[in-house]
Parts: structure tokens; sequence; C-alpha cells
């Protein structure tokens, strides 16, 4: 199935969870928020989240700075 992190196509097994798409195409989990569909995902229920085909997945990185 086809599903889209911050744009890209990705393809990826029927029935993948989030964790599994994460590190199948090397993202690191360090200091990230997920949202699938435009919902935030809280982390514990990543290992939960099944997605679709066609899901959409953004991905945003907390930096510090000043």
């Amino acid at each position: 199935m086809q599903i889209f992190i911050n744009d890209k196509s990705f393809e990826c097994p029927a029935g993948a969870t989030l964790p599994e798409v994460l590190e199948a195409n090397g993202i690191k989990t360090d200091n990230i928020a997920i949202a699938v569909d435009f919902s935030v995902i809280p982390r514990p229920e990543w290992n939960h989240t099944v997605l679709q085909d066609g899901s959409k997945i953004i991905i945003i990185k907390a930096v510090q700075g000043g």
C-alpha cells in the first residue's frame, strides 16, 4: 500500500503500524511529534496505530533555539 510521509510517497505492507513504517524508513523517533491524517498521535498509541492505504503522516521535529 502507499502512504505519504511529509508529502513523500512510500510503499509499505498492508497492516503496517506506525513504528514499523518509521523504522523501515530510517526515521529516528527522538524529539518528534507525529500526526496521521491530520490527527496528532500520542506516543503511547504509536504501537497501536495501523496505517491505511493513502495515510498521510506528518512528522514534526522539535529543535532548540533562541
